[in-house]
């Protein structure tokens, strides 16, 4: 599919010595093209007060809702697919200058602020980029912003330090979201993760500690949050899964129940017995005698 794109000049937007703008917009599925990108020359927050669609940034479409938040880089190429009747959305324009020296000083988890420094243009990493865009936001940003705009629509004296001080807390509020959002992505890859070395490798010596220090977190960390994930701990999971496997060979194989204890991982007979029998409510051998083919 072929694409045009507009490219938007700070000049329109913003006075000669204040580059920051506000504007509530109303927009139906007629006003854009997915064949049409926009790109501009200031950084954009857009806010959707209401409606739903996509909002396409670059190569990828990203589903919002009421409360979503797009941090939008002068360098993406976006547009919308409106699936609504109408959206609703704030505009919030600006340049990273406005906030220096305040901005340089901010620091976070993820390193959200540098991508907004002065060298704004250097190239930004696809997953780093995604830090800025489908925040779900709450009732706080949504009062944030219209007291922002209140603001500038007011003119008000000392009116300028007021909205940079409110843009700077809309954006330290952002970059939470953005932490939040990237801890709940990496501990569903941690969880996922656990769950792919416990089916791959249940019959080996589990030791939680070199697990967790092989993902780079610290041993209760870890426990909490595959907890959280799967509703279990990692050594239930861990021996559900190898008396999965033995109830299998049990059924399948002639081999000694003590052979299976060791081969799925138990190091300890008496132990196996108890599991199994607390599991299936029969003992080893009379669950093969009961079910198996040998």
């Amino acid at each position: 599919m072929k694409q045009s794109k507009k490219y938007f000049r700070a000049s329109s937007f913003f006075s000669p010595d204040f580059a920051f703008n506000i504007v509530k917009y109303s927009h139906s599925n007629c006003d854009f093209n997915e064949r049409v990108r926009c790109r501009r020359e200031f950084w954009k927050i857009i806010y959707v007060e209401s409606g739903f669609g996509w909002k396409v940034v670059n190569d990828k479409k990203y589903q919002f809702k009421p409360g979503g938040i797009f941090l939008i880089h002068p360098d993406d190429s976006t547009t919308f697919i409106i699936e609504s009747d109408k959206i609703e959305i704030y505009n919030i324009l600006f340049m990273p200058q406005l906030l220096e020296p305040a901005i340089n000083d901010l620091n976070d988890d993820f390193d959200f602020f540098t991508i907004l420094h002065r060298n704004f243009h250097q190239e930004v990493e696809e997953e780093r980029r995604e830090m800025l865009y489908v925040l779900d936001s709450g009732r706080d940003i949504h009062l944030q912003i219209k007291a922002l705009k209140k603001e500038f629509n007011a003119k008000q004296a000392n009116f300028r330090n007021s909205i940079k001080l409110k843009l700077l807390d809309l954006l330290i509020q952002i970059s939470r979201l953005s932490s939040k959002k990237i801890k709940r992505r990496r501990a569903a890859g941690v969880v996922l993760y656990i769950g792919h070395i416990i089916n791959k490798h249940y019959a080996e010596d589990f030791d939680l500690g070199v697990l967790a220090s092989r993902i780079g977190f610290d041993k209760s960390v870890l426990c909490r949050m595959f907890k959280a994930g799967n509703c279990t701990t990692i050594t239930h999971a861990l021996r559900e899964k190898r008396l999965e496997v033995a109830s299998r060979m049990l059924i399948s194989t002639g081999k000694d129940i003590s052979e299976i204890c060791y081969e799925c991982g138990f190091n300890d007979l008496s132990y196996f017995y108890k599991a199994f029998k607390v599991k299936t409510g029969l003992n080893p051998g009379d669950y093969r005698k009961k079910f198996g083919l040998y």
